[in-house]
């Protein structure tokens, strides 16, 4: 199990611990947690290696904290907890929460690298990807699950509500990690100069006659009697 350093103790160091939060999210990204070599990422941030080991403890510490950073960042562009609270029709909710998604995917200024990492995690898991689940996936899929739940009604069981909510964040993942394929079929929409917004519009569409589809066949068995 990582153990993590408290990030809170050296407010001093915080233009130190942004550098090597920059510098360790590419080598991460690149190499892998496994592969990534400390050494690697204090020269890419212009700073000493005793500096990783101060402000952070370790290798291990390093990478959690720059999942922490990337989950935190990620959630505040995503808007919970607003989203939670917002009365808006389901039908706007759904559109909004897919676009941010999206902006977090495919957004080519993008503050955050959260999805890259979500994927590598997933891919190539670590000990931290329960700090991935807990800081960022399952605050998410929580509220996607009860936003389609809405949607849904109260005739669908909960194993159709969770798939619905595997389905759309695959179509959101798709467009960010299948962009050669996307290219090669159809380069206009590669090449979409607003391709955040208008496939959010897709696949809020999309979505959106999907679930009604749904909630229509198990309201029709509830009054036939199951």
């Amino acid at each position: 199990m990582f153990r993590h350093v408290d990030a809170q103790r050296n407010t001093a160091g915080d233009d130190t611990r942004g550098r090597l939060l920059d510098a360790a999210i590419e080598v991460f990204l690149a190499e892998g947690f496994r592969a990534a070599r400390v050494q690697d990422i204090a020269q890419r941030a212009g700073m000493r290696l005793s500096a990783i080991n101060y402000h952070f403890g370790s290798k291990e510490g390093l990478y959690l904290a720059v999942l922490q950073h990337h989950a935190d960042e990620s959630l505040q562009r995503m808007y919970l907890s607003e989203a939670r609270a917002d009365t808006s029709p389901p039908r706007a909710r759904l559109e909004r929460i897919i676009l941010q998604i999206l902006d977090i995917h495919l957004s080519k200024n993008a503050v955050t690298r959260m999805a890259q990492l979500v994927l590598r995690e997933l891919s190539s898991p670590t000990p931290a990807l329960e700090v991935v689940l807990k800081k960022f996936t399952l605050p998410m899929a929580s509220y996607l699950h009860d936003l389609l739940r809405e949607i849904l009604g109260p005739s669908v069981p909960q194993t159709w509500v969770n798939r619905a909510v595997f389905s759309l964040l695959a179509q959101c993942v798709m467009y960010s990690q299948a962009e050669a394929l996307i290219a090669a079929v159809d380069p206009a929409i590669a090449e979409d100069p607003n391709l955040v917004e208008n496939t959010a519009h897709y696949i809020s569409d999309f979505t959106w006659a999907g679930l009604q589809g749904i909630r229509k066949q198990w309201e029709d068995q509830a009054r036939q009697g199951g």
